[in-house]
């Protein structure tokens, strides 16, 4: 990363710049899934994970009445495992398989490519907001979906608040410090005093912009579940 100016950034944006800067971003320009990558989750271990999970699906399916269409939209699909074997799983079950749209939530281009390789000649929808999910029942998957998303930190000391930013004057040698808050403003975003009594506070605001996403959603009515 060049830098011209002394730049500050909160940690959730370094996070962010980390995982998803279209030159450099960590998720943007490579595969870092499986045994040539650098962890392996669930749905790469065995199959019997998503196999699982396609169970549930099904029999929580068939406990809304089997509606004749249903949105399965998966949030961050990784390489495209899990997707793959679920609707492997549901060609045994021809009903769910005619009723269920197959949509997949991914920022990554790089990971959109990989997926498609893996799912090419299935019907699966690609979005990018979540409200362009039709309005019809739906079920999300969110496989440590948001267990990778950016967080902010904030620390108590001597009875004042600090957040966690990060300092790249040098691109080398970035270093962590804490810059003095309002942590009132942090309540705020919360609506409550999630301060009272802490020490620490981490969270995601991207988390939480997804949440009430999600929200949106129920609040209309639609049948919904979450698996993280």
């Amino acid at each position: 990363m060049k830098t011209k100016k002394k730049i500050n950034l909160s940690l959730d944006k370094f996070i962010d710049f980390c995982l998803y800067n279209k030159k450099f971003g960590y998720y943007m320009k490579r595969n870092p899934f499986g045994a040539k990558g650098d962890f392996v989750t669930a749905p790469n271990i065995s199959r019997l994970f998503s196999e699982m999970i396609a169970i549930w699906i099904i029999s929580f399916w068939r406990s809304l009445g089997s509606p004749k269409k249903f949105n399965l939209i998966e949030l961050g699909a990784g390489n495209g495992e899990m997707m793959k074997i679920l609707i492997e799983s549901f060609q045994n079950f021809p009903s769910i398989l005619n009723s269920c749209n197959f949509i997949i939530h991914e920022k990554s281009p790089r990971l959109i490519k990989i997926q498609k390789g893996k799912l090419k000649k299935k019907k699966i929808i690609w979005i990018s907001k979540l409200n362009k999910i039709k309005k019809i029942p739906s079920i999300f998957l969110a496989n440590e979906f948001f267990d990778a998303l950016p967080i902010r930190q904030f620390k108590k000391e001597n009875n004042l608040w600090f957040e966690k930013f990060v300092n790249l004057d040098n691109k080398k040698k970035p270093f962590y410090f804490y810059k003095k808050t309002n942590i009132k403003n942090v309540d705020r975003n919360f609506g409550f005093m999630i301060s009272k009594k802490q020490d620490f506070i981490e969270y995601s605001e991207q988390g939480f912009c997804y949440i009430k996403d999600l929200s949106k959603i129920i609040k209309k009515k639609f049948w919904w579940i979450i698996i993280n």
